[in-house]
């Protein structure tokens, strides 16, 4: 009991950082091990990890604030994410024994949602925080990096649907496990604005989509940049009385 109790507090201390560990983990993992041999199978693990960590993530944050008020909506929000990821662990686990096309459209749907509502309780933790420490930062990043996640599987929705809705250049088109890390590769560079161009939008809603990704993202930074730095000024008269 001590030693759960232990770990708990930890964990509520350093959520934040957990959670974008995960987040980065799971994105480099599949580059770094290939797209050979148990490559799917680690891939898998790592995104299970992050869905677990985000669950206890958002039932923890719930938990902080004005009690009376957030009491009714901890309840609702803990149902609506541990459903969405029971569903997501149970169809990425038929997909890694019989994946079919149909299943996965079914998976990226499930992923879609449970990310997306993931992404939206960690962008209200961010806009609630009243201090800059260390772990607003990784909250922060966190959020950021779940958008590029969660743009991707939409990327990938309207691939399984529409698969002449993308242009790949000279390169085939991906096809099985190798579509989800390509098109996530896809929306983390439309999400900075890169833009390599060696995947290009073709139908009208893979170009919306890609557009309002990169304005989402100038949009997000431009915002959280203001409000870091309003929280800072705030501080820093605090911080300088007690000195």
């Amino acid at each position: 009991m001590g030693l759960a109790g232990h770990l708990r507090r930890r964990f509520i201390a350093r959520r934040y950082s957990t959670l974008l560990i995960a987040i980065v983990v799971a994105l480099a993992v599949r580059p770094l091990i290939g797209d050979t041999g148990l490559a799917p199978v680690v891939f898998s693990i790592t995104l299970l990890a992050v869905l677990l960590i985000a669950v206890l993530t958002i039932q923890v944050d719930e938990l902080r604030g004005e009690h009376d008020v957030l009491l009714a909506q901890r309840k609702r929000r803990n149902l609506v994410g541990w459903a969405l990821a029971l569903f997501a662990i149970a169809d990425r686990v038929v997909v890694l024994i019989a994946p079919t096309p149909r299943l996965y459209v079914v998976s990226t749907v499930c992923w879609l949602m449970f990310l997306g509502f993931v992404t939206w309780s960690q962008l209200r933790s961010v806009l609630k925080q009243r201090a800059v420490t260390s772990e607003t930062i990784s909250s922060a990043v966190s959020v950021y990096l779940l958008m590029g996640m969660t743009w991707g599987l939409l990327y990938v929705f309207i691939f399984l649907r529409h698969p002449d809705a993308f242009s790949f250049g000279a390169s085939p088109p991906p096809q099985g496990q190798h579509i989800f890390p390509i098109f996530i590769y896809f929306s983390l560079t439309t999400l900075s604005t890169i833009g390599f161009g060696d995947i290009t939008p073709v139908t009208l809603p893979a170009r919306y989509a890609a557009v309002a990704e990169g304005i989402t993202g100038q949009f997000y930074l431009a915002i959280l940049v203001a409000r870091l730095v309003g929280m800072q000024m705030s501080q820093s008269p605090t911080a300088n009385a007690d000195r």
